[in-house]
């Protein structure tokens, strides 16, 4: 009963959010709500750190699944880009099964040469609070997954991995 008011309102939540309008300028944090598919562009702001832009922006409420993520992404987008869609996504091959493996994602991929960290932050109701993530590897599609309800997630602190 749980994955399914999950379900509803997070249709709900992607259906009708307002749309965040197009950030001017660049920063290092910006606010994205579920139901988003957004691609930032990397400015450095020193030999290790990033600012960024974001260049587009839209309301995404499909469904994504999660065993074809290939298709959602160019195979080669613009140079020190990242593109990322923010929402829903399922597998499986029957409807019982897709409701019962329904997530929220932050699907990723990075077209610029380097190997990045970032950290974000999650608004699951009143407060953000950080979670962990797996980093982002150049020319790779990358997946964060949660299995509750997510309204919002910042983007920061985007650096070059070091090792």
């Amino acid at each position: 009963m749980k994955r399914k008011n999950m379900y509803i309102l997070l249709l709900f939540v992607s259906l009708y959010a307002n749309a965040q309008e197009m950030p001017i300028g660049v920063s290092n944090k910006f606010t994205f709500p579920i139901g988003s598919k957004f691609t930032i562009k990397l400015v450095p702001k020193d030999s290790v750190n990033f600012d960024y832009s974001v260049v587009e922006f839209e309301k995404y409420s499909q469904v994504i699944n999660m065993e074809d993520l290939k298709k959602l992404f160019v195979e080669n987008g613009e140079e020190d880009t990242i593109s990322f869609y923010f929402c829903l996504g399922t597998r499986g091959d029957t409807e019982e099964e897709k409701k019962k493996n329904m997530q929220i994602l932050l699907l990723f991929k990075n077209y610029s040469d380097w190997q990045l960290d970032y950290s974000t932050d999650i608004r699951r109701e009143k407060d953000f609070e950080p979670t962990s993530n797996v980093g982002m590897f150049p020319g790779i599609i990358g997946i964060e997954m949660w299995p509750f309800v997510i309204y919002d997630i910042d983007i920061h602190q985007i650096k070059k991995h070091l090792k």
